[in-house]
């Protein structure tokens, strides 16, 4: 989350937000560190719930968790502004809560119309802030592969897979760690993993990954220095396309029948436009990377795909979301 959104923060100014702290002691600790080495104030949400004081606006990914059968946002600010976390996942991305916002900050054209299905709330599309140093500073690329310990001379594969039932980990680790004897193979499980998923970590360690990262990193790092990029569902796909990074999704047979996703889910979609393959064509994988021509007509499909989830605004997204949170009076009265 903090990578998520520390380029609005930065816009913004220190001096303006508060980070609120919700969810268990430990996850409170950890946000907390990391909040004191920016220089972050920090308050925990039930010092703002108990009080007779809310924020004037406060900023959420997800209105989920309840006080009094009400939303516990309404606890701590007057205006909702929902900041989108990722594409992907549709069933939970257009949930009826998005009906608690007075505004929602979405990536482009797609979430937007969906959103304009889906409630009531103001529609500001922003683009992808979270990837704005991409376009905008120049990447020691270098530093990285050496710091991951990779081999500068070998090409670089980044596996992106999300978690629990959609996670393709138990299916696709043996062919994905197979391919460490012609590139680097780095890959990094969803942030959550590492709490809720050991025993499906401890299955990565039997394999031989050039580097597995199981704790908190910047994916910004990993997109500037992947050649391919292997996902399979949630948001890691779109981040691939919104940076114009080759892309290999990984299918499970039954994924749009999952409660957070649905036939009509982008990151099921997207096996209409981006290679893909199933479990029983996984040993097919090394040579489907050689194929140039499936490269080379990709590349086409992630200029549509870009064109279709995400607003233009590469290297001033953050300006954009900050501008809206800034002059939120003024959209909400022309919405």
């Amino acid at each position: 989350m903090f990578n998520h959104y520390r380029p609005v923060w930065e816009k913004l100014g220190r001096e303006n937000i508060d980070l609120v702290l919700y969810g268990d002691a430990n996850s409170r600790n950890i946000s907390r560190r990391m909040a004191f080495s920016d220089n972050y104030n920090v308050v925990d949400y039930e010092v703002i719930r108990d009080s007779e004081e809310k924020y004037s606006i406060f900023v959420s990914n997800h209105s989920m968790y309840e006080f009094n059968g009400k939303s516990i946002n309404f606890y701590l600010g007057e205006k909702q502004v929902r900041f989108m976390y990722a594409l992907g996942k549709a069933k939970h991305n257009f949930s009826r809560w998005n009906n608690d916002y007075d505004l929602i900050l979405c990536f482009g054209p797609y979430q937007a119309k969906r959103l304009q299905e889906c409630c009531s709330a103001a529609i500001f599309q922003m683009g992808y802030p979270r990837y704005d140093r991409y376009f905008t500073t120049k990447i020691n690329k270098k530093k990285i592969l050496h710091d991951l310990g990779l081999d500068p001379k070998k090409k670089t594969i980044v596996w992106l897979p999300t978690w629990k039932d959609l996670s393709t980990i138990d299916d696709f680790a043996d062919v994905m760690s197979s391919l460490t004897t012609h590139y680097n193979v780095v890959v990094k499980t969803h942030p959550l993993s590492a709490i809720e998923e050991a025993p499906r970590l401890e299955k990565l360690q039997q394999f031989a990954f050039t580097k597995v990262i199981t704790e908190i990193y910047d994916n910004l790092e990993l997109y500037a220095i992947a050649n391919l990029v292997v996902a399979d569902y949630g948001g890691p796909a779109f981040g691939a396309i919104y940076l114009d990074i080759p892309l290999l999704l990984l299918n499970l047979p039954n994924a749009k029948y999952d409660p957070l996703t649905g036939a009509d889910s982008p990151d099921i979609l997207l096996r209409e436009h981006i290679v893909n393959l199933d479990k029983h064509q996984r040993w097919d994988i090394s040579e489907l990377i050689l194929c140039d021509n499936i490269w080379q007509e990709q590349a086409t499909s992630r200029r549509q795909l870009r064109q279709q989830h995400f607003y233009p605004s590469y290297g001033c997204s953050a300006n954009l979301a900050a501008t809206a949170l800034q002059n939120i009076n003024n959209i909400l009265a022309m919405a």
